[in-house]
């Protein structure tokens, strides 16, 4: 039925309409609600309620016909018309303009589904009609962009799961949205999050994995309680970088600090635990990068470097990761294609073992010297791990394979991305480690070291330490195809 057509004006007792109960569990009271009693006040009902003469339920004018109830008027303007079966479309169509909450938004989507109920799958081909249907929906739903339809209904959908006992979190949600603390996108990320860590948790039983050689402890790294001073051989990590990445969301997340101060504080809590459990003759590498802001870089690694010293660390060596697929770096300045990697030790006396290398073919020096000429007989590591086309074949590390496996698996969505190619700790293993040793990642992540570790094997033990239980189940699924039992 097109309302653009209607005419005929009646006068009636506001009391003799019925309020629709269905538009009124859809649409709050507007913020604006009293401005809008104060005009009706003042100069009355202009734009007259429409009014379905089959039942004397209102079609469009709910908010109008509260006011008028409230302040006593004895007439209301109204368009009659006869409706049956398209009631609620045309209810939504006629509300278009009306002021909407994000939760009036959703709840008009979810209606319209409701009106016309297409499943996944279904055959046009085989049904003409269900094609037109298709095709009504997609007008009808047209007020809401594809993204915005695609956020609030997988938004509604975690939100069931998550809190099944009423709708009042989801509100709170929209809420953030509406009153603007946080935008939809913002509260999608967070919502998926949550879903995500809920659904981790019922993976990863008692939150920690333990499984023959390999223990990772589902927390924070500040405190390392569960191992004694002086039991790790060689420790490998790369914690979040300042202000690069958001692997969680709370606020309060490493990486996350206001300055870069206070991130190399927090970053001493963690390292000077390291530091303990260290043994004097053990490694510790570690790969961070630096930002720029404002138009400079912030110095990230050598404040790091600075603040190991005064834990008491000594810096031995520094490797550049050299990637062949850097992200471009904005302003004027060159694409950052290298990562630091630093090199401590506690004393001069530290495990370092290069012989490995004669056991290499390094034709083209990807990673290290004298492999050919004159020093064939004593090739050397060198400071720049560049893989671009030589033995070790990497860039930026890849989780697409990872990731298949965590959706296939569990149905969870990895985003995690930051992660070093696995050769970047072989190599850091292969040069400070021993058989039997206890190898240390205390931001494990989705635990690349600890698949070096069971790659090398020898009765290598791992031990990681991992807040988010996200991280813990890739974990889990990256180190499900090796033999943990192998402690010997």
């Amino acid at each position: 039925m097109n309302l653009n057509n209607l005419s005929h004006v009646e006068y009636v007792s506001p009391k003799s309409i019925n309020r629709n109960l269905e538009l009124g569990n859809l649409y709050r009271i507007p913020s604006n609600y009293e401005m809008i009693k104060d005009n009706i006040s003042t100069m009355g009902i202009i734009t007259p309620l429409i009014v379905n003469s089959f039942n004397n339920i209102i079609v469009s004018g709910n908010l109008r016909h509260m006011i008028a109830l409230e302040l006593e008027l004895p007439l209301v303007p109204v368009y009659f018309v006869n409706l049956t079966d398209d009631m609620k479309l045309v209810s939504l169509s006629s509300n278009v303009q009306r002021e909407k909450s994000t939760m009036d938004k959703y709840r008009e989507m979810i209606m319209y589904k409701e009106i016309f109920p297409i499943k996944r799958g279904n055959r046009t081909d085989l049904f003409p009609e269900l094609k037109e249907l298709i095709k009504e929906r997609e007008i009808a739903l047209s007020v809401f962009s594809k993204d915005t339809r695609d956020k609030l209904s997988s938004i509604g959908v975690m939100c069931d799961d998550l809190f099944p006992d009423g709708p009042e979190k989801m509100e709170k949600y929209f809420e953030e949205i509406d009153n603007g603390k946080s935008t939809l996108n913002k509260i999608y990320r967070k919502v998926k999050y949550l879903h995500t860590k809920n659904k981790c948790k019922s993976v990863v039983v008692g939150g920690d994995y333990k499984n023959g050689s390999v223990t990772i402890y589902n927390k924070s790294s500040e405190t390392l309680e569960e191992l004694a001073n002086e039991s790790v051989n060689v420790s490998i990590s790369s914690p979040p970088y300042w202000t690069m990445k958001v692997y969680q969301l709370d606020s309060r997340q490493l990486g996350q600090e206001a300055t870069v101060d206070e991130y190399i504080d927090n970053l001493k809590k963690h390292y000077s635990e390291v530091y303990r459990v260290l043994k004097n003759d053990g490694s510790l590498f570690v790969n961070i990068n630096d930002c720029c802001r404002d138009g400079e870089y912030q110095l990230v690694p050598q404040r790091f470097v600075l603040m190991m010293k005064s834990i008491g660390f000594c810096l031995n060596d520094e490797f550049q990761w050299l990637k062949q697929n850097p992200r471009p770096t904005s302003g004027k300045r060159s694409v950052r294609r290298h990562e630091p990697i630093f090199h401590f030790v506690k004393s001069t006396q530290f495990y370092y073992n290069e012989d490995w290398l004669n056991g290499y073919q390094d034709d083209n020096n990807s990673f290290s010297i004298g492999i050919n000429g004159e020093e064939d007989d004593c090739p050397k590591l060198t400071s720049s791990l560049d893989f671009y086309g030589g033995v070790l074949k990497t860039g930026v590390a890849s989780t697409r394979e990872l990731k298949s496996k965590c959706m296939q698996e569990y149905s969870i969505s990895l985003d995690h991305q930051g992660t070093f190619p696995l050769s970047v700790p072989a190599i850091c293993l292969l040069l400070t480690s021993k058989p039997n040793d206890i190898i240390l990642d205390n931001f494990n992540g989705t635990s690349v070291t600890g698949q070096a570790v069971m790659k090398l094997g020898q009765g290598r033990k791992f031990v990681g330490y991992e807040p988010s239980p996200e991280y813990m189940v890739a974990s889990k699924i990256r180190l499900s195809e090796y033999d943990l039992s192998n402690v010997a």
